[in-house]
């Protein structure tokens, strides 16, 4: 084209720069404007930076971009003819858009769109190279969807949610592709104890939340522009929910349609698939909170499971009466009068009023189940049963154990202590070999190459020794509180579910971590790992002596024969 010819077209600049991956290595918007300034100096363009239209838009949906709908009714308008732009994939990545270009063209609109690579006119030949550009830059983006999707399969198949770690965790720094999510030091134990609370029943999601601020300190994890703040509510709610603490989720196959997926098992659960279901029940369908009225009054709610489908277990009030007159029994609720007989509520001469709570398997899973609901007052005394029959001990065989949990834990401190005063003189030898090479190196003993060397050993000793020293606790006590209160609760544990208060019940199965399955209107117990190493440690010792009987053993008065025989049972356990 001739400079007359130029000089009757007005020109306009495009440069658009995505944020998305498929722009991941293209020029940024001032290196497009420079670099086609240049190239329209060359041509003997007259354009300058002003008169260029930039945005950060993907151009993969059509009519999604400001900037590219203003040049284009700048030339429906006839204001300019023709558009200088760096290459074709800045203009469109869909067909529609690219459709409207040659349209344009086709009516005499436009006339021309210079690239640095090709310069495009209205001629059969350019417009199809256009389109076909643009149309390329199209399945560059499907197939880069097609790797993605496919990668994000495999990533789930692996068991690892290809996204940010939740709290709790965190995500590790390896290879691209091969990035695992690892337990965060600081926050799995806190996140862990939340998950605790709430399964027993006596915190709602709001005094959870209050916990997690004032006592355990709980932040967002920090990132770079945000994180390192209290966790809201939403937030809450949403880890509450979410299963991939239980070691599993869900995302689309390859069929779009929504499969459960298993967490890998390097990732540590903090808690387990049925706790998982639990909460859900505590919270209620789309995580509203469960009535109070049902929190307060069934404390078994929650930590019941159907033996026969798995589903859930609920609890409901039953209020019944005997008729003075006829002696049927009925549910009086909303009625004023005897079913049978007719006589009126209020005319009975001495009417004798029933309550009763039932648990029951609420069906959701399976809706023709066929398990029987159980009186509560039967779900006491079995539970009561249990607990009397393998954990109940005396108040003094409770003393000695705790006695001797005492002992053992000053012999574990004494150790620790042993322990930790040899590595720390290790660490102090290692220190000073260092300081030795530094002086060594100063007097040209050793080249600068045998010093890097020893200083990479030192240096891979001294974080052995850091990591030793670390992972000497250094006198924690909390699992021996735990201990100690297990022993103390095995004393009334009996007596507490048959004549206990609600809040002692859950107080109590919360200690015990102890959930229930009901089947054939009987009820299954099972007990986290401590207080079953102490049923398991009782049950060996009446194993080794029949006459050994954990919940009358008297032994403050020194060691009796029986008593003698299994405390070396005892003290293995």
């Amino acid at each position: 084209m001739n400079n007359q010819h130029q000089a009757k077209i007005n020109y306009k600049g495009y440069a658009r720069k995505s944020s998305e991956a498929e722009d991941k290595q293209v020029l940024s918007i001032p290196s497009q404007v420079a670099d086609d300034i240049k190239f329209s100096l060359l041509r003997n363009i007259k354009v300058g930076e002003t008169d260029f239209l930039t945005e950060e838009k993907s151009a993969k949906t059509p009519h999604g971009r400001p900037a590219f709908e203003t040049l284009v009714k700048s030339i429906e308008g006839g204001e300019i003819q023709g558009i200088i732009t760096w290459h074709p994939n800045r203009l469109s990545r869909n067909p529609i858009d690219a459709a409207r270009l040659v349209d344009l063209m086709d009516r005499g609109k436009l006339i021309e769109i210079a690239t640095q690579q090709q310069t495009f006119r209205n001629t059969p030949n350019d417009k199809f190279i256009f389109a076909l550009l643009c149309l390329q830059a199209k399945m560059e983006n499907d197939n880069k969807s097609i790797d993605v999707k496919r990668g994000l399969r495999k990533k789930y198949e692996m068991g690892f949610p290809p996204s940010l770690a939740k709290p709790g965790y965190i995500n590790d720094c390896g290879e691209k592709g091969k990035r695992k999510w690892l337990p965060d030091t600081k926050l799995f134990s806190p996140v862990k104890q939340l998950f605790e609370l709430f399964l027993t029943g006596q915190y709602s999601v709001r005094k959870l939340l209050r916990y997690s601020d004032e006592v355990l300190g709980i932040k967002t994890i920090q990132r770079k522009k945000e994180g390192g703040k209290p966790i809201k509510l939403s937030q809450l709610y949403s880890m509450l929910e979410d299963p991939l603490y239980a070691g599993f989720f869900y995302a689309n196959d390859e069929n779009g349609e929504q499969k459960r997926y298993e967490v890998n098992e390097s990732v540590p659960r903090m808690i387990t698939e049925e706790h998982y279901w639990q909460i859900q029940t505590l919270l209620g369908r789309k995580g509203r909170p469960c009535p109070s009225v049902n929190k307060r009054s069934f404390a078994y709610v929650g930590r019941t499971k159907c033996g026969t489908c798995g589903g859930a277990v609920t609890a409901e009030h039953k209020h019944q009466l005997i008729c003075s007159n006829c002696k049927k029994k009925f549910s009086y609720q909303n009625k004023t009068n005897c079913p049978y007989c007719g006589i009126k509520i209020e005319d009975m001469e001495n009417p004798k009023y029933l309550h009763y709570i039932y648990y029951h398997c609420t069906k959701r899973r399976t809706p023709d189940c066929p398990e029987g609901s159980i009186q509560e007052k039967y779900v006491n005394e079995s539970v009561a049963s249990y607990f009397e029959n393998n954990l109940k001990i005396s108040s003094s065989l409770k003393d000695w154990c705790i006695n001797h949990l005492d002992e053992l834990e000053k012999n574990d401190r004494q150790n620790e202590f042993e322990r930790r005063a040899v590595w720390e003189i290790e660490k102090e030898k290692k220190e000073n070999e260092y300081k030795e090479y530094i002086v060594m190196k100063g007097k040209k003993l050793i080249d600068d190459d045998e010093f890097l060397t020893l200083k990479a050993s030192i240096k891979a000793d001294l974080e052995k020794i850091e990591k030793t020293l670390s992972g000497i606790s250094g006198g924690d006590t909390s699992a021996l509180e735990r201990a100690k209160h297990a022993f103390s609760l095995a004393v009334g544990v009996a007596e507490t579910f048959r004549n206990g208060s609600f809040d002692e019940k859950t107080g109590a199965l919360s200690d015990l971590g102890s959930n229930l399955t009901l089947k054939d209107k009987k009820l299954e117990i099972s007990s986290k790992k401590l207080i079953s190493i102490i049923i398991n440690g009782l049950l060996e010792a009446k194993t080794q002596n029949r006459a050994f009987e954990p919940a009358k053993i008297e032994v403050n008065k020194g060691k009796t024969e029986v008593f003698a025989s299994v405390c070396p049972t005892l003290l293995r356990g």
